[in-house]
């Protein structure tokens, strides 16, 4: 995700979970969601669903990179 979709990561911080602009990244990640830093900040995406699997996680960040993508 942080190599491929950095553009996808920027906008959940900033759409989704209303964070200032930054070289936001995934730091982690469990199965409730993802943890995002950028710099010596941090944030925390929560999945619209609870993800046991790749292809679970897969299709939570599509949710969540549409949500943020369809945001003001």
């Amino acid at each position: 995700m942080n190599a491929d979709h950095a553009d996808a990561i920027l906008l959940h911080a900033t759409k989704l979970l209303g964070e200032d602009d930054g070289p936001w990244r995934i730091s982690g990640l469990d199965p409730e969601g993802a943890d995002l830093t950028a710099g010596d900040r941090t944030a925390r995406l929560a999945f619209p669903v609870r993800v046991t699997s790749g292809d679970a996680l897969r299709r939570a960040l599509v949710v969540l990179t549409k949500e943020a993508r369809a945001a003001p």
